[in-house]
């Protein structure tokens, strides 16, 4: 039987990069992932694959605009969604390829395809896609298996046939109308997409309001906007009913108080994850769970001092970049104590809506609820140069301020451009920088970025012009 300092279950953006440092530091490693490949949900099913195919609809989108610019095309300007796919395939199968590659030339690391399960305090089964199974034993765990789609309990036959993040990205023909069950941001950046490339969308979402978790003002400009481009738009309605006859979906949704029902071509539920925990035997193991995921401390261990989690399956907020983060923490506990955790306070994040919005650090009604002391600050782009050149003079830039030091505590962007931009307002957040700091950074024009500049100084009443 094999022996491993470290088993890391779930080759991931959470479980991979922790593998890899630990191998490089000396432990004898070894990473189990059952798809055969590294890469996680991101890769195969989540952020990578939808951004390819949001990429395609915004050219398209965008090739018929092209008469803003001065640019004239004749003829029909069509969309071959087969080679959308297959550019899709391309990419993805790359960038698996890439990463195996690499993880196969790291002394101390061993790659095993497999789904893992605790069996007993130190040992692990790994059962193989040909249903054979092996067993190995280890000192230190690092569970890294992430979510999966939702599936709420509704009634009718058609729930089987319906389409998740799962199986989505392999359809190779666009239908003509879909139903979207959630208006948050899978639900949201998917209604843009089919919309732009023609097809009739219907969003349906139990809040009063779409993208629930994000700045209630941001997400209130996007939900204009999307029903002003023709998405319909159902809000505080539950879907009671999905069935599936003749080729067509029929759902029955509740709306303040009436029944109402649709047929569409397809349907995509779209209202949330589950971690990926059906399996592990984690009480094999004595870690403890519930439905919302593993509990661990703040150095990501769990109840078994042995054993950590990071990512989507444990309890905080599911994005790629979190789960990297929080692996190299866990990765960085197991060799050196628990000294490391990541600072929730310095996250960012990017929705790829229509327009996108990003985000790093607190919030508005965070800081509030924290009675912390603060200002506000906001910078239209609809005056910026560069947002009037490039026809995205859409939306603001947003700085929350301690009022006390003038630190900058969060930057919130709304407009077209805005995952480029919050690169430097996770810089700026993370390290603590104040107003004046940022006024000092003398920034290119025109460009985005001299938003940053140009809404420090206002704030400080180092007033510029800013309209030429």
């Amino acid at each position: 039987m094999e022996k491993y300092d470290v088993v890391v279950i779930g080759a991931g953006p959470g479980g991979t990069p922790a593998a890899e440092f630990l191998a490089k530091k000396g432990k004898k490693v070894l990473l189990i992932d059952e798809r055969g490949k590294p890469g996680g949900e991101c890769l195969f099913e989540g952020c990578i694959p939808s951004k390819i195919l949001e990429t395609s609809a915004n050219y398209f989108y965008q090739a018929k605009k092209l008469d803003i610019f001065g640019i004239d095309i004749e003829g029909n300007i069509k969309v071959n969604w087969k080679s959308v796919i297959k550019r899709k395939d391309s990419i993805l199968e790359r960038r698996a390829d890439a990463a195996l590659k690499r993880l196969s030339q790291i002394e101390n690391l061993t790659f095993k395809d497999g789904k893992g399960s605790f069996i007993s305090e130190n040992h692990i089964e790994i059962r193989k896609s040909d249903g054979s199974t092996e067993t190995v034993e280890f000192e230190k765990a690092i569970i890294a298996t992430g979510s999966s789609p939702f599936i709420p309990p509704i009634e009718g036959n058609g729930l089987d046939k319906i389409w998740t993040n799962k199986n989505i990205f392999d359809v190779e023909e666009l239908p003509e109308s879909i139903l979207i069950v959630g208006g948050g941001p899978i639900g949201i950046e998917f209604g843009q997409m089919f919309n732009k490339l023609g097809v009739k969308v219907i969003i349906v979402e139990l809040m009063e309001r779409i993208l629930m978790p994000i700045d209630e003002e941001f997400a209130l400009i996007l939900q204009d906007k999307i029903q002003r481009d023709g998405i319909q738009l159902h809000l505080k309605s539950l879907v009671k009913r999905i069935d599936f006859e003749n080729n067509r979906f029929r759902v029955s949704f509740e709306k303040e108080g009436n029944l109402q029902t649709v047929e569409v071509e397809k349907v995509l539920i779209a209202v949330g994850r589950k971690p990926n925990i059906e399996g592990l035997n984690l009480e094999k193991v004595n870690v403890e769970y519930d439905k919302k995921g593993i509990n661990t401390n703040k150095y990501y261990q769990t109840s078994n001092p042995d054993i950590y989690a990071v990512g989507d399956v444990i309890k905080q907020p599911k994005f790629q970049h979190l789960a990297r983060n929080q692996g190299l923490a866990a990765a960085k506990n197991i060799l050196e104590g628990n000294k490391h955790t990541v600072d929730l306070d310095n996250l960012s994040w990017v929705l790829f809506s229509d327009p996108e919005i990003a985000s790093a650090g607190i919030t508005e009604q965070q800081a509030k609820s924290r009675g912390i002391d603060y200002i506000v600050g906001k910078y239209p782009y609809q005056i910026d140069a560069r947002a009037q050149i490039s026809d995205t003079d859409f939306g603001f830039l947003k700085f929350v301020v301690n009022k006390q030091n003038n630190q900058i505590i969060g930057i919130h962007i709304i407009t077209k451009g805005a995952p480029s931009l919050i690169g430097e307002a996770s810089l700026i957040v993370a390290n603590k920088l104040t107003l004046e700091q940022v006024a000092n950074g003398i920034h290119p024009h025109p460009t985005l970025t001299e938003s940053f500049e140009l809404l420090a100084k206002s704030m400080l009443m180092q007033e510029v012009s800013q309209h030429v």
